[in-house]
C-alpha cells in the first residue's frame, strides 16, 4: 500500500549558480515544487515533507496551500545531507520506505515512482535505485530499516558513497526516464527544463533508444532499420521546414525510433500504438499506428503519420530502397495471392501520393533532395 510509504522533497539549497531561488521558479503553470509535490501525490503517496532552509519562509504559505508540512534544516549550509538527516529524523512509524528527491529534478516521470514501487513489492532488496544507462537518478527508494544508519552517519561523500556501502542490498533498476538524470542548477539548465516540460509526451532520442534496449528489447537489426527509418523521416522534415513548414521533428523523431517497438506481435502497427499509449506517449502511438496502413488526407501538407508511412515504406532493413522496385518485388514474392497484392498496391499508391506531396513542396524529386541532404551529411561529419 502507498500509505507505507513516504516522499522526502529538499528544497534547503542557496541556489548559486541558478541566481534565482529555484523551488518558486515556474514551470508551465505551476512552480518546480509544486511539480515535485504532484510527482508523488500521482501514485498515492499522502506522507510528503519538504526541507527548507535558505530562504525558507518564502516557501511558507506554498506548503500550506498544498497542504505539506515543512522540515526546518538550520544546517544547510554544512550540505544536502544534514537536510536528508532532518527529514528523516521526523518520519512517523508505520513507514516502509522513503523517496528521495532534490527540488531542483521536477520532471521524473510518474510511471517511474510506480515502477519504483512495484520493484519494491515485488523483490527483497531495501534499497531500489533508479538507473538510465548506467548512471544513477532520482528518487531512490530507500528501506526505513536505513534510518539510524543515516542519522548516524558524518555525511562525508553525501548519501550516494553511504548507499554504496550496501552494494549487495541494492536493485539497481534501470528506467527509461531520462528526467531521472536532469537537474536544473544553471539558467541554461532551467531553460531546458521548460522546453521538456511542454514535450513531455514525447520521449527523448535517449529515452527512444533505452526503451528499444531495456522495455522492448529488440534485436540488433530491427533496430538498425528503427534508426533508419528516423533518420530519413528526419531528413524530410527537416527539408520541408526549410520550405516553410512546421512539421514537428522530436516527433517524427520519437516514431520513427519507435515504430516497430513490437515488431514480433501480430498487427505490430496497433499493438505498438497501444503499448505506447500505456508507457504514456499517445501523440507518438498515434502516428506508430498508421505506420502500415493509412488514408492520406487530400490536405497538401503532409502529417507526420504521413510522413513516418513513406520513411518506413522507403527503407528495407537498413538501406533507402526505390518505392516501386520495392513493392514489385513484393508484388512477385506473392504472386497469384490477390487479396495481399492488392494490399500491396493499396500501400504502394498511398506511398506515391504522399510522395508527391512532398515534392510538391520541396520543387524538386524526393529520391534528388534525400541524396544531396545524405552528402551534405557525409561532408559535415
Amino acid at each position: 500500500m502507498a500509505d507505507s510509504f513516504a516522499a522526502i522533497i529538499l528544497a534547503a539549497g542557496q541556489s548559486r549558480r541558478m541566481g534565482e531561488f529555484k523551488p518558486l521558479l515556474p514551470l508551465g503553470e505551476s512552480t518546480v515544487l509544486e511539480h515535485g509535490v504532484a510527482l508523488f501525490r500521482r501514485s498515492g503517496i499522502r506522507d510528503l515533507r519538504v526541507v527548507t532552509g535558505h530562504e525558507g519562509d518564502r516557501l511558507q504559505d506554498l506548503l500550506h496551500s498544498l497542504q505539506v508540512p515543512r522540515v526546518d534544516n538550520p544546517r544547510y549550509r554544512e550540505g544536502m545531507f544534514t537536510s536528508i538527516q532532518a527529514a528523516v529524523r521526523t518520519l512517523p512509524e508505520g513507514i516502509s520506505a522513503f523517496f528521495l528527491l532534490p527540488v531542483d529534478i521536477p520532471l521524473v516521470r510518474p510511471s517511474t515512482v510506480k515502477t519504483l514501487l512495484r520493484a519494491w513489492h515485488t523483490g527483497r532488496q531495501g534499497i531500489i535505485q533508479p538507473v538510465f544507462n548506467g548512471i544513477y537518478g532520482h528518487p531512490p527508494l530507500i528501506s526505513i530499516r536505513y534510518r539510524d544508519i543515516i542519522l548516524g552517519a558524518d555525511g562525508e561523500g553525501g548519501l550516494k558513497k553511504l548507499l554504496r556501502n550496501f552494494f549487495e542490498d541494492t536493485l539497481e533498476l534501470e528506467i527509461s526516464d531520462e528526467y531521472v538524470l536532469l537537474d536544473m542548477d544553471t539558467p541554461e539548465d532551467y531553460e531546458l527544463l521548460c522546453h521538456r516540460w511542454n514535450r513531455q509526451g514525447i520521449p527523448t532520442e535517449k529515452e527512444c533508444e533505452h526503451l528499444l534496449a531495456h522495455q522492448f528489447d529488440l534485436p540488433r537489426h530491427t533496430v538498425e532499420h528503427c534508426r533508419q527509418v528516423a533518420r530519413i523521416a528526419v531528413r524530410m522534415v527537416d527539408e520541408l521546414n526549410r520550405k516553410g513548414l512546421s512539421i514537428d521533428r522530436e516527433l517524427i523523431l520519437a516514431a520513427g525510433l519507435l515504430h516497430d517497438c513490437v515488431r514480433s506481435q501480430p498487427h505490430h502497427a496497433v499493438a505498438g500504438e497501444k503499448a505506447l499509449r500505456q508507457l504514456g506517449f499517445p501523440e507518438v502511438g498515434s502516428v506508430v499506428g498508421q505506420h502500415m496502413d493509412l488514408s492520406v488526407s487530400d490536405d497538401p501538407k503532409p502529417s507526420a503519420a504521413e510522413i513516418l508511412y513513406l520513411a518506413d515504406k522507403l527503407i528495407g532493413g537498413h538501406h533507402r530502397l526505390d518505392l516501386k522496385n520495392r513493392f514489385e518485388e513484393k508484388k512477385k514474392r506473392y504472386a497469384g495471392q490477390s487479396e495481399i497484392l492488392d494490399k500491396i498496391e493499396s500501400r504502394l499508391q498511398a506511398a506515391l501520393k504522399i510522395k508527391g506531396k512532398l515534392e510538391s513542396f520541396l520543387g524538386s524529386s524526393l529520391e534528388k533532395v534525400l541524396t544531396e541532404s545524405e552528402n551534405e551529411n557525409i561532408q559535415q561529419a
